[in-house]
């Protein structure tokens, strides 16, 4: 730690004598963390998840660059601003975990109760924040307050980490048993990231704190290592956006890409020691950006064209279930209008055929050639109209069929009977042979099978 006898840090921060490693953990871990939350909000404020996610990265963002003064700073009154903060954001955070992780699950909000419940856990943490029953004094020769914490605040807001990871991967497992296929991949990658997040980026904290306290540690440097779990959650998150398209983002896994490699280039500047590394970092710093704003105009155009593609497809299909309704209606108007012809057309041939038989008296041999044409032509039509109907039914898919048990050898006799007239008026000549002492037993339905 730095003591109050060395010089104060340049922009609030910067100190030639903590180790370079530091600000390679913190500042891009709150770029990093800011950029991802906000461009997330940013393409979903109306979404629940997504104003989740950007509240934590807020949080995580204002621990890290608390952490980052305490570790570098040598002004009391802002170490001991920040130092008294750590618990009240270990709680919220991990109770934000809680309430983010529940939202992806269940797509919904918590209950009133709940968010009460949670209220109620949080007061303490809150409420003594700032009295002594979290820190009662300062240790000015090394510029931190670890023997002057009080233990009972220091493990009520620990606790609240490992209920936070204990309860998420309930949730989670419990989800994962009855997950789609699909759902399960999102599951374990929700699981493994926010899990890793909260054990190496709080747990890691307390333990190193916890451990000096003891005296088992000289100082919490291994609290340092712990900023990357922030990264490696977001690296999670970015499967989740880019796979399984969790966010509603687009464009972000280039993006993402470019930012990280912006945030760790840039962090070089904070421990670069020669002019010449200085020149070489500035040079790959812009480097990154054009070649990384040239890759971002490049996926954003084909995204562009992918949705364009996408769009046609869509407005095709609703195209396509258009004609299909319009092909539906036109059967059925055909299949109403067949069905209406059957009545008069059976009147007609009803008619014709009680004239021809003579049930009506004598009729002349001029009126009847006339009414057995008019038989004829009725009953091509009326063969016709049941065409049509028969093609509307199996269109519309109402087509129905009486099966019955019958004797093959029965229908064809009945057939030749029936088609006999037209056989003899057009002069043609048909032999049926069949073996009266057999049967021919099928199963079918008589009008389908007569056709």
């Amino acid at each position: 730690m730095i003591c109050n006898l060395f010089p104060a840090p340049t922009y609030l921060i910067y100190s030639p004598d903590v180790p370079p490693l530091l600000y390679y953990a913190h500042i891009p871990t709150v770029i990093i963390a800011l950029l991802f939350g906000f461009y997330v909000f940013w393409n979903g404020k109306h979404l629940l998840l997504n104003r989740l996610l950007f509240s934590l990265s807020i949080l995580v963002a204002f621990w890290t660059t608390a952490n980052l003064i305490a570790w570098t700073n040598i002004h009391s009154e802002l170490i001991m601003t920040g130092w008294s903060s750590f618990g009240t954001i270990l709680g919220l955070s991990s109770v934000l975990c809680i309430y983010f992780v529940y939202v992806f699950l269940e797509k919904r909000d918590l209950s009133f109760k709940a968010k009460l419940g949670f209220l109620a856990l949080l007061a303490p943490v809150i409420l003594l924040a700032a009295t002594n029953f979290n820190i009662s004094g300062f240790d000015i020769s090394v510029c931190d307050a670890f023997q002057f914490e009080w233990l009972p605040y220091k493990l009520y807001s620990g606790l609240f980490g490992l209920i936070a990871m204990i309860a998420i991967f309930v949730m989670l497992f419990r989800k994962y048993r009855t997950a789609t296929p699909k759902f399960r991949g999102e599951i374990v990658m929700m699981g493994l990231g926010i899990e890793i997040f909260l054990f190496l980026f709080f747990g890691m904290e307390f333990l190193a704190a916890f451990l000096t306290k003891l005296g088992l540690l000289p100082d919490s440097g291994i609290e340092i290592y712990g900023m990357f779990g922030m990264v490696i959650f977001i690296i999670y998150l970015n499967i989740l956006v880019v796979r399984f398209g969790v966010f509603h983002v687009k464009l972000f896994a280039t993006q993402a890409l470019v930012w990280g490699l912006m945030a760790l280039t840039g962090a070089q500047f904070f421990y670069v020691k020669t002019l010449t590394n200085q020149i070489l970092t500035a040079a790959t710093f812009v480097l990154v950006m054009v070649f990384g704003y040239e890759l971002i105009k490049s996926v954003r155009r084909e995204i562009e064209a992918r949705e364009k593609i996408e769009r046609l497809a869509t407005d095709l299909k609703v195209a396509n279930e258009h004609l299909e309704e319009l092909n539906k209606q036109k059967t059925e108007f055909v299949s109403f209008a067949t069905h209406q012809l059957r009545s008069p057309l059976t009147a007609i041939k009803g008619n014709s055929s009680l004239i021809l038989e003579g049930d009506l008296g004598p009729v002349p041999d001029p009126i009847r050639g006339v009414v057995q044409t008019i038989f004829t032509s009725i009953k091509t039509m009326i063969s016709i109209v049941e065409d049509y109907l028969n093609i509307s039914r199996i269109e519309l898919g109402t087509m129905k069929y009486d099966m019955v048990n019958m004797d093959f050898k029965d229908l064809t006799k009945e057939v030749v009977e029936e088609q006999k007239p037209n056989i003899e008026a057009k002069n043609l000549k048909w032999s049926l042979t069949v073996d009266d002492s057999l049967s021919y037993p099928i199963k079918a339905d008589p009008d389908k099978f007569k056709q």
